[in-house]
């Protein structure tokens, strides 16, 4: 089943997950989004909708006419002749038309690998060669989530990069702040298929590459075509960035592959940086994507059009914003933090409220399951919190859904984060049950409404 977008536009960024854990990469209808692998996040990436500004990017610019655009509408965000996302379980396709020029951008991850590629292809659609600079960019973390949105800066300062030379590659290493922890390795690389015609430089340094006073959308780096300055090292905030240059003639075709992955030590970086380095084997990982596919939904009991409605509502869980609700802050300023803690959830994750009132709607928990089950798959953590309803028989409901949570040998435990909840209602005070309202990304009344409606919020 293929999902279609004409417009990044939309009011929640509509995504795609591909993968499976370890490695995901989550994008969006923009071209935005993220990278991990397990807890590591790869790139960094902030749950903000209403800019969808983070993520995993390629610029390309019109060598002679100056002319600059992205692989998807960002970051450069400039208006096109044409605009098309198509996802699918395994890629995701984003086709844009600017000028005489039509680019298409292929992404999958990589079966069995820390690797995911992404296949940009330039056609030259008008009757003059030209000559299109491919810069690719991303702010590199190796770090969870949580660390890099509470200690930014502070953890910018353990990643060093290096510049592989032979194989077109920047390798990225964080460095273990205790003997306990282990070091993280990740790079990314460049494959192009014939020849560049101008040659691979790289730039790791943030400011080197956005400039003063600048950002994403402009940076100083697209104003200067030509070689990157190739600072590596200890920079103070790193990023992953490739540069090369391609002659398409009139009418024809180029195409480069930028694949960014992750690794246990340098050993294996290096591996990898050489194997993806070749255009053929960067090329096979597309060739199995649908295979792949297949295999997937086959190995989770998931039809297509039930993944496609999963992985919308995992855009509603990860963009959507919480309710408003007249929840007093409590003591540490966070809107009932403490009221979550007490109620055994630690609100370290999006939170799914569903309403359960009766027995009869028992089918739709199993859904809910089912749902739960494929976001850990992809690698997304959500609270999954079950409210028995109050009056005659909510002890022995909220018996008959524990047994059901039980029951299904691959969901996580109960009551651990990640998992699932099962609360009763009535052993719940009004704030409790308001603050449950408040924080939770997505609420379901069983019964009433079904996923479908829910993914369509």
């Amino acid at each position: 089943m293929i999902r279609t977008l004409d417009t990044p536009d939309t009011p929640l960024p509509r995504i795609a997950i591909l993968g499976r854990v370890p490695y995901t990469t989550m994008v969006s209808g923009a071209g935005s989004g993220m990278s991990r692998f397990g807890d590591i996040v790869i790139n960094r990436w902030r749950n903000d909708g209403t800019r969808d500004d983070f993520g995993q990017w390629c610029y390309l610019k019109d060598v002679r006419t100056g002319k600059t655009w992205s692989a998807g509408h960002q970051p450069v965000c400039a208006e096109s002749l044409s605009y098309l996302v198509e996802m699918t379980v395994g890629k995701v396709t984003i086709r844009r038309r600017d000028g005489g020029f039509e680019t298409v951008t292929e992404i999958v991850v990589v079966p069995e690998t820390g690797a995911e590629c992404r296949r940009v292809s330039v056609s030259n659609l008008s009757d003059t060669d030209a000559e299109v600079e491919l810069t690719s960019y991303q702010e590199v973390v190796l770090a969870s989530h949580v660390s890099d949105r509470g200690h930014r800066a502070f953890g910018n300062l353990f990643v060093q990069t290096e510049w592989l030379l032979g194989d077109g590659s920047i390798l990225a290493m964080r460095r273990p702040r205790s003997k306990k922890n282990m070091p993280a390795w990740g790079g990314q690389t460049i494959a192009v298929r014939g020849a560049a015609s101008g040659i691979i430089t790289c730039e790791t340094d943030r400011a080197r590459f956005i400039g003063r006073g600048r950002a994403a959308r402009n940076p100083v780096v697209m104003d200067n075509p030509g070689e990157l300055s190739g600072t590596v090292g200890a920079v103070l905030d790193p990023v992953l960035a490739l540069r090369t240059t391609v002659s398409v003639a009139a009418g024809g075709l180029a195409q480069v592959i930028f694949t960014t992955f992750v690794a246990a030590d340098r050993d294996e970086a290096t591996r990898l940086a050489a194997r993806f380095h070749d255009y053929s084997n960067a090329e096979a990982a597309f060739e199995l994507s649908d295979e792949e596919a297949e295999r997937e939904l086959g190995e989770l009991n998931v039809t297509a059009a039930e993944a496609a409605m999963y992985q919308d509502l995992a855009g509603v869980l990860l963009y959507g914003s919480r309710a408003a609700g007249s929840v007093v802050a409590d003591g540490r300023g966070e809107p009932g933090r403490a009221d979550l803690l007490a109620m055994g959830i630690a609100g370290d994750h999006p939170i799914v409220l569903a309403a359960l009132k009766s027995a009869d709607d028992m089918s739709e928990v199993s859904k809910l399951l089912r749902l739960h089950r494929y976001w850990r798959e992809k690698g997304i953590a959500a609270d999954l919190v079950i409210l028995c309803g109050d009056g005659n028989g909510v002890e022995r409901m909220a018996i008959d859904v524990t047994a059901l949570v039980t029951a299904t040998g691959d969901s996580p435990l109960r009551d651990e984060e990640g998992g699932v909840f099962v609360r009763r209602r009535d052993l719940l005070s009004s704030r409790e049950i308001a603050v449950l309202g408040a924080t939770a990304r997505l609420r379901m009344e069983c019964g009433v409404q079904s996923l479908d409606e829910l993914a369509n919020v």
